[in-house]
């Protein structure tokens, strides 16, 4: 006679390898801390390179359309655009690596969810009879 728990666990394992085995298993291939930086290396140049092309929109307007005298700039005048450019790394920052943690402790879960029903599989393995055995 076929087991009901044995197939209901057998199709949760299956669901999980088809749908987030694969992702899961790569992420856990990495310790949190290097998880995290690799998630938000992409981010961090985006937004770097964002902020960038933001200010050089910016500072070509004040050139050309408010007549500011390039040549008389100092580095006086960038502070706000560097700060502007730090602050916006810094935000970015912050919200990768707690969007990072979430995502490492929910892969971390699953793996450990999907050990539980490994376990529960040869449990129900080992209470059936030999003769039983697919």
């Amino acid at each position: 006679m076929v087991d009901k728990q044995k197939i209901v666990t057998l199709t949760q394992l299956a669901l999980y390898d088809k749908h987030n085995g694969p992702v899961d298993r790569m992420a856990n291939d990495y310790f949190r801390h290097d998880y995290i930086y690799r998630k938000n290396m992409s981010t961090r140049f985006a937004v770097g390179f964002g902020s960038v092309l933001i200010l050089v929109v910016y500072w070509l307007g004040a050139i050309f359309i408010n007549e500011v005298n390039a040549f008389g700039l100092t580095l006086a005048d960038f502070t706000e655009s560097i700060i502007f450019v730090l602050a916006m790394l810094a935000l970015y920052s912050l919200i990768g690596i707690i969007q990072g943690t979430r995502e490492y402790y929910m892969v971390q879960k699953r793996l450990q969810q999907y050990q539980q029903h490994l376990r529960t599989l040869e449990k129900l393995e080992k209470q059936t009879k030999p003769e039983e055995r697919i």
